[in-house]
């Protein structure tokens, strides 16, 4: 998958950061954006944050 020159190069820059593929990078980012969105569980116990009212108050 290629994008544009501007996602690429940020993409580089994380990837080397982080020391991992370009492959790796990519599954990161889109696996912390769908957990962060509430479209993917993470695994850890609590209410998403942007969940969190008054409602659900302890």
């Amino acid at each position: 998958m290629q994008f544009e020159d501007e996602v690429e190069t940020a993409l580089a820059a994380f990837s080397n950061e982080s020391h991992m593929a370009r492959e790796d990078a990519i599954k990161r980012i889109v696996r912390e954006y769908l957990i962060r969105e509430g479209f993917l569980f993470s695994g850890q116990e609590g209410i998403h944050p942007a969940k969190l009212n008054a409602s659900n108050d302890g």
